[in-house]
């Protein structure tokens, strides 16, 4: 199965290169469009500033995954909430995001409340550390 636009959710971390990867390989079976976004969930607002390096963290993202990347978006909200918008907004059929195994993960998890809100598939990438 090919997907047509494929949203990838970083957390800005190294272990976002684990989440992008697996979306590139996907994109490149069937030559999809990608687009990158952060969502930072602990700010109420940013500085056009703090705007600024976020999204040249993403585009270092985009320069180093070895595919045309269409889109780098910051936003601030509830993750479930902006991520099924921009889906929504975006014709995503593929969301792509990365999920910890540590103990408070399990007890607050985001996965089931994203499952829940995005209207696409959803790829959830095992990252170990």
């Amino acid at each position: 199965m090919s997907y047509k636009h494929i949203l990838v959710a970083v957390d800005l971390s190294e272990s976002s290169r684990v989440v992008i990867d697996k979306a590139v390989t996907l994109a490149k079976v069937g030559n999809s469009k990608v687009s990158f976004v952060y969502v930072d969930v602990d700010s109420v607002a940013i500085t056009p500033q703090e705007e600024s390096e976020m999204q040249q963290e993403l585009q270092a993202m985009a320069t180093l995954s070895d595919y045309p990347i269409a889109e780098t978006l910051v936003v601030i909200g509830d993750l479930h909430m902006k991520l099924a918008g921009i889906a929504k907004e975006r014709n995503v059929d593929l969301l792509v995001c990365g999920h910890h195994h540590k103990f408070l993960s399990s007890l607050f998890s985001s996965v089931p409340k994203v499952a829940n809100a995005v209207e696409a598939d959803l790829l959830v990438v095992y990252l170990d550390h």
